[in-house]
């Protein structure tokens, strides 16, 4: 195959007292198919740019600063980058309690959050439809999939195919075409965006572009407009070029994978590099008294494992149903972490097929059957991660084309574009918890040729045994979503 080209999206935040090192297996696991192809990062330098069209404060570019006179990224190489993305004013929150400092915060937050009342139309069928794919068969194993992140990797692909390719990716966005699609993706961008200083939820991207590769600028622009990216060109054979690639990574992340971003290098052969990172981070609303942790031992299927559990009594609404118990656990203006513990007998997979849990997931509001009482948590710290292979399950749900060669049409990025597909899709996801909150990250790679009450009564929700988990964000979205059957791995 003559491109390998790879998006790769991130979800994390580095924070060395919550995110141990990663172990040489993990990393040689990672390595192991994110080697495959080419690969995205470089650093954020002084281009022209390029501002994306939204809600944000924003001032557009002049379109020359897109189309000609590119500004030269290292003065003797060929290596320019012709957009820049620029992201939305988010004041700081204020801790301090300043009325005028919280009020500018708040209307900056609103402003965001102010998108058309059908953004995420069709977002909880493609939730429902793809974790119920990429969730099964985990056996004992620990499995982790970001739906968002999937979204919009999903998104980016529709701008550079076109025909049945790009129809069987809006069938599975649920999407009618491609102009509400790029509306919609562009919304849920804003929406989720935070990085007020304690909470974070930042999408980023970019579009690297082969020097020897007639593009079609149109589409590249269009993509850049809708997904926040910047956009670079150069020779993907040059070694300066996979080291800015490396920077800007490790910038957007904040360098929560820089063991595995020091050993990725550029494809020679790609066509064009899709890169998308999203960096979550933070902090429990009632952060767990380190004092009340202790070991315990955790049921899981093939045996049980020592695991320190944080401990907590909260008056807070306790949630069930036909075959699962659930608490929700806020984070500081960055939505909440759900927590499902399976009834005696049931599996997380079974919960993950099972129409009702779904319903719960995806509702943001109150859940019908709930009541507010006293829970005693047990919740064990964990750090899961797992890498999803994504064609099998693409394939299942509708997008073949896009893997062959001979069906798919990426007629969009180039007039000259026979010969190109996807080879490999990837999702490599993280997540951690521990007494002060949550961090998660998740890369995704595409290889081309997320008042005052009395309590009824008092529960005991010890996650002793394997569970699942969501990650939902503050416009209640979710990001991650998980099944926890080995805290410690």
């Amino acid at each position: 195959m003559k491109n390998n080209d790879i998006l790769l999206d991130v979800i994390g935040d580095a924070d060395e007292k919550l995110v141990p090192d990663i172990t040489e297996e993990k990393k040689k696991s990672h390595l192991k198919w994110i080697t495959l192809g080419g690969v995205c990062a470089a650093a954020a330098i002084g281009c022209a740019v390029l501002l994306p069209k939204g809600n944000a404060p924003l001032t557009p570019p002049a379109p020359s600063q897109v189309t000609t006179a590119p500004t030269a990224a290292q003065p003797d190489r060929d290596i320019y980058c012709l957009a820049l993305a620029a992201y939305p004013d988010m004041p700081h929150y204020p801790e301090d309690g300043n009325d005028i400092a919280y009020k500018k915060w708040h209307e900056a937050r609103m402003k965001l959050r102010d998108q058309p009342a059908d953004y995420m139309n069709g977002f909880d069928t493609f939730f429902e439809n793809s974790t119920k794919v990429f969730l099964t068969d985990a056996g004992s194993d620990n499995r982790v999939y970001s739906p968002l992140s999937l979204y919009m990797a999903l998104g980016m692909s529709a701008e550079i195919t076109d025909g049945t390719t790009r129809k069987q990716i809006l069938d599975l966005l649920c999407q009618d075409d491609i102009q509400t699609l790029r509306s919609r993706a562009n919304s849920i961008w804003e929406a989720n965006y935070t990085d007020d200083g304690m909470a974070r939820c930042v999408l980023a991207s970019s579009l690297w572009l082969n020097d020897s590769y007639p593009c079609n600028m149109d589409t590249v622009r269009t993509t850049a407009k809708n997904y926040y990216s910047s956009i670079y060109h150069g020779d993907p054979a040059d070694e300066f070029y996979s080291t800015m690639m490396q920077n800007w990574m490790n910038n957007s992340t904040d360098g929560l994978l820089t063991d595995y971003i020091s050993h990725l290098k550029m494809d020679p052969q790609m066509t064009l590099t899709l890169a998308s990172t999203v960096n979550y981070s933070g902090k429990w609303r009632d952060q767990f008294n380190k004092e009340m942790t202790a070991p315990a031992s955790f049921h899981a299927s093939d045996g049980d494992i020592q695991c320190e559990f944080m401990n907590a009594e909260r008056l807070t609404t306790y949630f069930w149903g036909s075959s699962f118990g659930a608490v929700s656990l806020p984070l500081e203006n960055n939505g909440q972490m759900r927590l499902l513990l399976p009834d005696e007998g049931i599996s997380p997979e079974e919960l993950i097929n099972d129409g009702e849990v779904i319903d719960y997931l995806m509702n943001n509001g109150l859940y019908s059957s709930s009541k507010l009482a006293s829970v005693s948590l047990s919740v064990p710290k964990f750090d899961v991660s797992s890498d999803i292979d994504l064609k099998e399950g693409l394939e299942s749900l509708g997008v073949r084309d896009i893997f062959s060669s001979d069906k798919a049409d990426f007629t969009p990025l180039s007039e000259n574009s026979d010969g190109i597909a996807l080879s490999e899709a990837r999702q490599d996801t993280r997540v951690l918890i521990d007494e002060e909150g949550c961090k998660a990250a998740s890369l995704t790679a595409m290889v081309y040729a997320g008042g005052a009450a009395e309590p009824e009564d008092h529960i005991d929700f010890v996650l002793d045994r394997p569970f699942v988990f969501e990650i939902m964000s503050e416009t209640g979205l979710p990001l991650f979503v998980g099944i926890v059957n080995r805290p410690v791995q």
